[in-house]
Order: structure tokens, then C-alpha cells, then sequence
């Protein structure tokens, strides 16, 4: 065996026992690529990464075509790294969902997060339910730049026909760390809230996700630790989302 060889499978059976507690971020990332290219010392490719991004979470956040420009990083590598993060908001959806309901304020916020797990631009989403509560569809309306997000109110009316949604909620992230709405965001929610009603659909809420917070624009309500709410918040989580009834 190699001396390569013998690091690699000392590495994985150090993770084998103890997980990735005690590693350090080269050393997750050293890990992570030996399964991507062999017969390489990837001790030195992980330390470039760390440097040129400056933290393990950056290197996961790059683009494939960022993550090439470090020699030593090909197609293959690229893709692992950056399958990580989509495929961990897909685990924290589907842990969410065994039913398709939210009818809390915490699941419906702890939904909402894991839609911009590791997203660094600003995106936009549609969630589309049903009466009894079940999330028929969720729909990414918009990805880019503030500048960029462009909310079409007759884009979101077809996504709620073509889904048979009687309310729905629309959620955006705000990368730069505050979660508190823009006079943009308010005008552009209460115009889809008229435009929604005139046709029998319900808007429950335009809900801000900027990291850990979250910011309801239709209360005003930004959770802790942004600010203080007006209302506890031990008794956010049991507030219930009212859907219209069937007529």
C-alpha cells in the first residue's frame, strides 16, 4: 500500500470512529475529496481550497467553475463539493414534509430555511397548499440579485391555478443578514394579497429568511434574536395557519 494510500484509509477510519468532530475543515474537505480523486494526495488540494475561499462553508457555497479555477480541482471534484449543499436541502425538506403539512408557524419557518440552506443569492419561492393544509407544490419564482428578483404577480396566479391552491405562502431570503422587508417587499406583498383575494385565494404570509431569522411581513413580526416581537416567542410555534373553508 502506498503512502497515499495508507493516509487515505487511515482518514476514513478516523471518520469511521469518530465522525467529523475532530477534523478540522481542511480535513473534511482532504476526506471528501478522496472519493473524487484517487491516487492523489488531496492534503494539499484541500488546504488550496480553504485558501482561496477562506472557510469550509465558502468552498461549499462556490460554483463549480470558481472551484476549477484551483489547480487540481476538475469536473469531478467540483460536482461533489457542490452536491453537498443542494442535496442537504433536500434531506431538510423531506425530514420536514412526511405529510406535506404545515400548520405552525415553526414548521412553516423551518420549511421556508430550508429552501436558501447555503443560497447565497436571493431567490423567491411560491408554496402552494391546499384547504386541509397540504403543500400541493413549491415553486421558485425568481433567483439573482436584489436588483435582479423580479416577483410576476400573473406568473404566480398560473402556479396557483395549475396547482389548485386555495392559499398560498411566498417566502424570499436575504442573504446580507437582515431579515426586516423593504418598502419594495410590503407594497409588492399587499398588491399580490389584493390580487390573490379578488379571486378567492388566500394569502397566509410573505415570510423573510435571512439566515436563522425570519421576518412575517403580513404581522410585522420579526422573530427573536432580531428584535423584540410583540408576542412571546414560545407562543409563535403554536399559532395556527387558518385556510379559508370550502364553500
Amino acid at each position: 500500500m502506498s503512502e497515499h494510500a495508507g493516509h487515505r484509509e487511515r482518514l476514513r477510519e478516523r471518520y469511521k470512529r469518530e465522525g467529523l468532530g475532530g477534523f478540522a475543515p481542511h480535513e473534511v474537505l482532504e476526506l471528501l475529496l478522496t472519493y473524487a480523486i484517487p491516487r492523489v494526495d488531496t492534503n494539499p488540494l484541500a488546504h488550496a481550497l480553504i485558501r482561496r475561499f477562506g472557510s469550509l462553508h465558502a468552498v461549499m457555497e462556490a460554483s463549480p467553475a470558481e472551484l476549477e479555477q484551483v489547480p487540481g480541482i476538475g469536473p469531478g471534484a467540483s460536482t461533489l463539493i457542490t452536491l453537498l449543499l443542494p442535496l442537504l436541502r433536500m434531506y431538510e425538506q423531506e425530514k420536514l414534509l412526511p405529510r406535506k403539512k404545515l400548520d405552525t408557524w415553526t414548521e412553516l419557518t423551518a420549511y421556508c430555511r430550508s429552501l436558501f440552506l447555503g443560497v447565497t443569492e436571493e431567490q423567491f419561492y411560491l408554496l402552494c397548499f391546499d384547504a386541509k393544509l397540504q403543500l400541493n407544490a413549491t415553486v421558485l419564482l425568481s433567483s439573482g440579485t436584489p436588483s435582479e428578483v423580479d416577483v410576476n404577480p400573473r406568473l404566480i396566479m398560473q402556479q396557483l391555478m395549475r396547482h389548485n391552491a386555495v392559499s398560498a405562502v411566498l417566502t424570499h431570503n436575504h442573504p446580507s443578514g437582515s431579515p426586516r422587508p423593504s418598502n419594495e417587499d410590503v407594497e409588492m406583498t399587499l398588491e399580490i394579497q389584493r390580487i390573490l383575494s379578488g379571486v378567492g385565494i388566500r394569502l397566509i404570509d410573505h415570510i423573510i429568511i435571512a439566515g436563522p431569522l425570519d421576518y412575517s411581513i403580513l404581522s410585522g413580526v420579526s422573530s427573536p434574536p432580531a428584535d423584540a416581537a410583540p408576542f412571546l416567542a414560545a407562543d409563535r410555534p403554536q399559532q395556527k395557519l387558518n385556510h379559508p373553508q370550502k364553500p
